[in-house]
């Protein structure tokens, strides 16, 4: 995994919250001189294209998108995955967890651009890729973190950055953006581009171009190394309780209070260089890191508040200050008072920019202390506060076409300096390798000066990995192979026993051990997802047990390595009723864990304990096995190692006193994972008995140092510095090479049970009645305890209960009451709605008796109008009928008699008995006009009965709108509305 680039820290409103490029155990990415491209990339070509914009491209003809303006960089073809809230801005665990997570789910991206300045001073800029607008910026001194995907799976083309959003650490919300490049090769190139950014604000880089053109001929050329030692002291204060803080008192530690407030305090100064042009200046801090332990992994320690940063009073040293809260679980060691005579050790470490170097230097101190009550007055017999340690800087000039810049090439730690001791006038320059001085070599540390180094009372942690051997291709092509060949619960082949001795490669260390084994998954599975949702009485004494179990593992650090290694504790507690749960146990499951999923290492435990290794007995009987094996170690020292033996019994050591861990444990509790994994291949691969092999092996290794030892110091050998010597992959291979040279007959080991029987036996003979009644009532005592601490519990686990059942009750109630005021809304709701429904259906059909009734009106309208229609229509054709007859027939005079005649028939036909009182006077004008008025009433009638309808319509509207109202503003229910609208 190629992870993290850059850690930064900061605050909005203050320019000097920087990177801090983490340079210590990781891989950093150096660049190539003359192409400006990450040395794992420079096969890639610098090209041209037609607007002189420089793009790069891989072997495969994979364009990079590439814009570089006067003071940022842009990035096309990206896609922006999506944002996550993450707790810790700099764990890159939980970084990269995002970005597989985000790249998994990405469906729908959107396509940016991405915009890196070169100075810490810009601001990193989001565009749209089509229209270019943008769509989010962040300050420089707000990211924290840069991160790239890993290259083992489809997150190598991806890459995220972490910022800060708030005034004040308390505020600040931290957030993880990802990204995604079109093309892989891509990511380098932005991964350079933020560590350039990260580099200094750009005032920094004119001044340094203004430098190197004042500098003369005879500076040294690019390449070449200058060295400076710094001296780093710590001070520490403690709150008085009044809101001042005084110094801490040191002799060889500091007496620390527990629960109280301190303050770190370290005071930074060159106290020589090779030239005086070389004098180096602190640019800012990034911060002061605090963890309990020693030879600690960066992403152990803990980031402290920093309170101040300044120049010292001499103008030459500089002063930083940081205070961390004493009630932090990460510093919860410092809170608990150490046993008399023995110290705990902590690490503090401080990040600078020095101007001129490109990345950050960080100076580690790592010191004792021992913590006292709260109360604890101290006689302060000595002005002395403070631990002074010096480092040696070795620098190598890298130039580029644009400036003169410092590479750290090594910072290594000179040991702790008395001041009172140290001679201020000494010209250390003439101890400092320079170009000009080729002669003179700095003494490093031999082998036996790493071991000087380790002799200290602080245990290895147990859990950590110090590198794996590196596998090549034709060895993982011969383990596939095997494993091809050799399925679960079929014989081992003949190769096998050879391989496994030289070491199973970690990607294949799982499988290899189900079938070295002999182990079939699919038989527990089911028993093991029954046996985790059973209740288990040992539940507590396993949760307390699992932050003792490899503590100094990321994977059990986290609550998911917990969790696991906590479920299949408990479901073995519970299948294993005779055992139930030891602590030996999560060791082993630990290891396992490490290896294989949790069903498997569930399995692999219960195989372990049950089948050929048997490892069970060993806690049964209580323990009685176990002291067989013992004795049986014992006598093989004395066969094999008689000198040893001999040294053991006038020091008064017992086997029991450091081999009870290595048979319980399987050599898990206190060696290094490394030395641990190779053990467990061959102790599946040849069976228990090679436990006492390596035991013997460990102890011929160690003869020379052990016969040097007293009592004392051969229990802390065996504690501290033996399994320390096995933290290199070579002295693992000389050891388990060594294992086979031993060896251990079974014939011996029965013969030495046998007489462990007789011994048991002669013993238990031996003791009289009141001896035994004696240990019998002492275990009736502690059986009683042992009651009366699980009533306790039960007390308690009731009180608990109950406590919780009145809260529950609480909430309950509190439920009924919300319930009922819903259930009255909507019964409110519910009458609204039904009073609204019957004035929509009155409504409703008053209209439709209206319309009914003008529709009537209009078609008795339309009969009359055409029944007159019809009449005049035929009266005129007979009128013109008759007057074309007479007209032909008849003489002018006789013609116009006969019309007069005809008009006066027709003015009688059309006024009834009207005719008599004279109407054959009245022209034909007269008998029409009234039919024109009973026209005209009927069409002002007609235009009434419209405007009617037009009304009823209106306010038929005005209900629909009122109603299409009522339903948008959520208060009626969807049944309602299609119940009405059916209606309608």
């Amino acid at each position: 995994m190629d992870g993290a680039a850059t850690t930064r820290t900061g605050d909005d409103e203050k320019d000097d919250c920087h990177t801090v490029p983490i340079n210590d155990t990781r891989k950093v990415l150096q660049v190539d001189a003359d192409l400006k491209l990450p040395i794992q990339d420079k096969e890639l070509l610098v090209e041209l294209s037609g607007n002189s914009q420089p793009v790069l491209q891989a072997n495969n003809q994979q364009v990079i998108p590439v814009r570089e303006e006067e003071d940022f960089i842009i990035f096309h073809g990206v896609s922006y995955l999506g944002a996550s809230k993450i707790h810790e801005a700099n764990n890159e665990l939980e970084i990269q967890k995002i970005i597989s997570f985000l790249n998994e789910a990405s469906d729908s991206c959107i396509q940016v651009s991405v915009a890196v300045p070169f100075y810490s001073d810009g601001e990193v800029v989001v565009y749209e890729e089509e229209d270019q607008s943008e769509i989010s910026r962040f300050k420089i001194n707000q990211i924290i973190f840069f991160a790239r995907g890993d290259n083992s799976n489809s997150d190598s083309s991806c890459f995220a950055f972490t910022c800060s959003h708030g005034k004040t650490l308390n505020e600040a919300i931290f957030q993880c953006h990802a990204f995604r490049s079109d093309v892989k090769d891509a990511v380098g190139r932005v991964y350079q581009s933020f560590s350039n950014a990260f580099s200094g604000p750009k005032r920094v880089a004119e001044n340094l171009v203004t430098t190197m053109s004042a500098v003369s001929d005879d500076t040294p050329t690019t390449g070449s190394h200058e060295c400076s030692i710094f001296e780093v002291s710590l001070e520490m204060k403690e709150d008085d309780g009044k809101g001042n803080f005084h110094l801490v008192p040191r002799s060889s530690y500091f007496k620390l209070k527990s629960f109280v407030s301190k303050q770190i305090v370290l005071t930074i100064q060159q106290i020589s260089h090779s030239s005086p042009e070389q004098e180096l200046i602190v640019e800012r801090c990034f911060g002061i890191l605090f963890c309990c332990g020693r030879f600690l992994r960066p992403s152990d320690l803990q980031l402290c508040e920093m309170l101040s940063y300044s120049r010292g009073v001499d103008k030459k040293s500089y002063v930083v200050t940081g205070q961390w809260d004493c009630n932090d679980p990460a510093f919860q060691p410092l809170n608990q008072e150490t046993p008399k005579e023995s110290c705990i050790f902590f690490s503090v470490a401080v990040d600078i920019v020095l101007k001129n170097v490109q990345e950050p230097v960080r100076f580690t101190i790592e010191s004792k202390a021992r913590v006292y009550p709260p109360t604890e007055k101290f006689w302060v017999l000595s002005r002395k506060h403070h631990v002074t340690q010096q480092f040696q800087l070795t620098l190598e000039r890298v130039q580029d076409s644009t400036k003169l810049v410092y590479k750290v090439k090594n910072c290594t730690a000179m040991g702790e300096v008395e001041k009172s001791k140290l001679n201020l006038n000494l010209n250390f320059t003439s101890f400092i390798r320079s170009s000009s001085i080729g002669s003179i070599e700095l003494e490093t540390p031999t082998s036996k000066d790493e071991e000087d180094s380790d002799d200290d009372d602080e245990a290895l942690p147990s859990g950590q990995i110090f590198g794996s051997t590196e596998i090549s291709d034709e060895q993982i092509a011969v383990w596939s192979d095997i494993l091809k060949i050799w399925p679960v619960d079929s014989p081992r082949p003949k190769q096998v026993e050879i391989h496994v001795r030289s070491g199973i490669p970690d990607t294949m260390r799982g499988n290899m051990w189900m079938r070295l084994a002999n182990c079939d998954e699919m038989e527990m599975l089911e028993l093991y997802k029954t046996l985790i949702s059973k209740e288990c009485s040992s539940d507590d004494v396993i949760r307390r047990d699992i932050h003792r179990t490899f503590p100094a593992n990321e994977f059990f650090q986290s609550g998911n390595g917990q969790e696991l290694l906590f479920k299949i504790c408990h479901a073995y507690a519970i299948y294993d009723v005779d055992v139930g749960y030891l602590q030996g146990i999560s060791f082993i499951t630990a290891a396992l864990l490490l290896q294989m999923p949790e069903e498997q290492a569930f399995c692999l435990l219960v195989k372990i304990m049950f089948g050929h290794i048997n490892l069970r007995n060993l806690y049964l009987n209580e323990f009685d096995n176990l002291h067989q094996h013992l004795y049986q170690l014992e006598k093989l020292i004395q066969d094999q190692i008689p000198e040893l033996s001999v040294h053991f019994r006038e020091s008064g050591i017992e086997p029991h006193m450091f081999a009870s861990q290595w048979f319980l444990t399987l050599f898990c509790g206190k060696f290094p994972l490394d030395f641990v994994f190779r053990v467990i291949d061959i102790i599946l691969l040849d069976g228990f008995n090679t436990v006492f092999q390596i035991a013997i092996a460990l102890l011929m290794a160690a003869r020379r140092d052990l016969l040097t030892l007293d009592f004392e110091g051969i229990l802390r050998y065996f504690r501290v510095i033996l399994p320390k010597k096995y933290r290199s992959a070579d002295a693992t291979n000389l050891l388990i090479q060594s294992v086979y040279s031993v060896k251990v007959k079974k014939s011996k080991l029965k013969r030495y049970k046998r007489e462990f029987d007789t011994m048991k036996e002669h013993a238990r003979n031996s003791v009289d009645s009141i001896s035994r009644l004696s240990t019998e009532n002492k275990l009736q005592k502690e059986d009683i305890m042992r009651f009366e601490y699980l009533v306790t519990n039960l007390v308690l686990s009731k009180t608990s209960t109950d406590e919780r059942c009145f809260h529950l009750e609480q909430e309950l109630h509190k439920i009924k009451l919300d319930l009922k005021e819903k259930e009255e809304i909507n019964l409110k709701l519910e009458e609204e709605t039904n009073s609204v429904k019957d004035l929509f259906q009155r409504e409703l059909k008053r209209s439709e008796d209206d319309i009914c009734k003008k529709d009537s009106i209009i078609s008795e309208y339309k009969q009359i109008c055409s029944k007159l229609s019809s009449q005049i229509a035929t009266e005129q054709k007979l009128s013109r009928e008759r007057m074309l007859f007479f007209q032909t027939n008849l003489c002018p005079p006789c013609f116009q008699f006969a019309s007069c005649a005809i008009n006066i028939a027709s003015s009688g036909k059309t006024n009834g008995d009207s005719t008599e009182s004279g109407a054959g006077d009245r022209p034909l004008e007269d008998i029409v006009k009234p039919l024109e008025n009973e026209l005209a009433k009927t069409k002002i009638a007609l235009a009434a009965s419209e405007c009617d309808n037009d009304d009823t319509k209106h306010k038929l509207s005005l209900a629909l709108a009122e109603l299409e109202t009522y339903r948008n503003s959520g208060a009626a229910s969807t049944w309602l509305w299609k119940n009405l609208s059916n209606k309608k």
